[in-house]
Order: structure tokens, then C-alpha cells, then sequence
């Protein structure tokens, strides 16, 4: 529904311009990673390995890193999965 603030306010956890700037940065980091990686994979099973090598990425910001990778890492993770449940992972008739 156009104009629906309930996502904001769901992923805001309450807050509905903390959800609109959560929603602002995941597009934007949508936008860079489809013009960086517009075949991002070749079906469902190469995503998954895509999202693990993210989340492999992760853990060694958590480990290793200063929090500003953590969130860069973090974001990369939420886009790549965000891409899987969206259908940009090919067409093997998956998900």
C-alpha cells in the first residue's frame, strides 16, 4: 500500500526515520551492487555460496575489524540475500 509507514516503523523498531535511513542505505547499496555485479549468480545454489562468501566476510570483520567494516560487511550480507529472495540469482526455477 503507497504510503504505508509500517515498514519503516518495523525495521526502525519503532522509529519510523530510523527505518526510512535503513531502507535509504540498503537501496543504495542495492543500486552499487547490481551495477557492480549485475550477474550476481547463476541460480539458487551459486547465491547461497555468494551470501556465504559475504558472511565469511563478516566474520573476519568482527574478528579483525574496525565497526565501520562490521556495518559494510553487514549491509553486503543483507543485499546478497535480499538479491536471492528477489529472484536476481538466474533462472533455475528456484526460490
Amino acid at each position: 500500500m503507497a504510503g504505508d509507514v509500517r515498514p519503516c516503523r518495523i525495521l526502525g523498531k519503532g522509529d519510523f526515520r530510523r527505518g526510512r535511513e535503513l531502507l535509504d542505505v540498503l537501496a543504495g547499496r542495492m543500486v552499487h551492487a547490481r551495477s557492480t555485479h549485475p550477474d550476481f549468480a547463476a541460480g539458487a545454489a551459486d547465491a547461497v555460496a555468494v551470501i556465504g562468501g559475504e558472511y565469511a566476510e563478516l566474520v573476519r570483520a568482527v574478528r579483525e575489524e574496525t565497526p565501520e567494516r562490521l556495518l559494510d560487511e553487514g549491509l553486503d550480507v543483507a543485499v546478497t540475500a535480499l538479491r536471492l529472495v528477489n529472484g536476481e540469482h538466474g533462472n533455475d526455477g528456484k526460490l
